[in-house]
């Protein structure tokens, strides 16, 4: 009866979080209307070249940011695919809401389904957020001039790596309640993933810059820079947890820094354009997950992996 119970409460659980699910994408798609309202692009000065350029790059960056958390849960002993990414792309719907929380609850809600413990999605969660604001903060010194950018990336990419070391190998007084294996393998996962976030706002920060580059035809030079704008900008959308999505603080923190250089109406229109495709990247992304059919589960380590049954005949006997 409990497991009947069980097994009913999963299914309602599954078809409350696709309705909540639609319901978002709903919701996203007005915001985007909204924001297209409020600054829509003169597509008749825009470089198509660039812009279709800079779209695909969005679309790059925003899928190697989701495949890094397959990564991290592999690395803490669970099955998890590269097909997972579609998980994370559903869960995308839920940062637009206030709280900044939601797009996290429902991951751990959608691996649970699958059978993979809550701690160790919680602790992937954990690493995700904690190495990606880190690695924004190394690549946002690049909006520093040259010599000043290199003179304080590389003493903190050096801090960054041997922390990570130091901490691998560290035997660290943990709560009894918490999985000390689990801590070991996101200990030990934390360099790769640090080298990949990198990747990942490099991919950002190419997408920015052809952004402006379609806009107002920004020098190639202004390439860096650019990225480390957009990299400071989000990990302040990061930390203003009133904001859903960052939206209003990434924005402003992108007109601050390009302002004086660029003018500050074009600013405001690269910070608005950028908006815009990501959001139309995470609301398309988005409801295609919805729209694909459902994974298939995969057992976990925390699920017995059942041996295959011999064949039988018409008896039921062993052939």
């Amino acid at each position: 009866m409990s497991l009947a119970r069980d097994m009913t409460a999963a299914k309602w659980f599954r078809i409350a979080g696709r309705y909540l699910a639609a319901v978002l994408v709903v919701l996203l798609g007005l915001r985007l209307w909204q924001l297209w309202e409020r600054d829509p692009v003169d597509f008749h000065r825009v470089n198509a070249g660039f812009f279709g350029a800079a779209v695909l790059a969005s679309v790059v960056a925003v899928s190697a940011y989701g495949l890094v958390w397959p990564f991290l849960l592999q690395r803490l002993g669970i099955q998890a695919s590269s097909a997972w990414v579609a998980l994370f792309f559903k869960s995308q719907l839920g940062k637009y809401l206030p709280g900044s929380v939601w797009q996290y609850a429902g991951r751990i809600g959608l691996v649970r389904a699958r059978g993979v413990p809550t701690q160790a999605a919680l602790i992937s969660l954990v690493v995700e957020v904690a190495v990606s604001a880190l690695a924004a903060g190394a690549v946002s010194v690049l909006v520093l001039p040259a010599r000043w950018a290199i003179v304080v990336s590389l003493p903190l990419a050096a801090v960054v790596l041997i922390a990570g070391r130091r901490l691998a190998t560290a035997r660290l007084p943990l709560p009894p309640r918490l999985d000390s294996a689990l801590v070991s393998r996101a200990l030990h996962a934390l360099p790769a993933a640090g080298a990949l976030y990198l990747l990942v706002w490099v991919a950002y920060g190419a997408a920015f810059w052809l952004t402006g580059r379609a806009l107002f035809a920004v020098s190639i030079s202004e390439l860096p820079r650019y990225t480390g704008v957009f990299a400071l900008s989000w990990l302040a959308g990061l930390v203003a947890v009133f904001a859903p999505g960052g939206i209003g603080v990434r924005e402003a923190v992108i007109v601050g820094l390009l302002g004086g250089r660029l003018g500050e109406p074009e600013a405001i229109v690269l910070a608005a354009t950028s908006r815009i495709i990501l959001t139309a990247v995470d609301l398309g992304a988005g409801a295609l997950s919805l729209s694909l059919p459902r994974l298939r589960r995969r057992p976990t380590p925390s699920e017995p992996i059942d041996p295959p049954k011999p064949a039988t005949g018409r008896l039921g006997a062993p052939r």
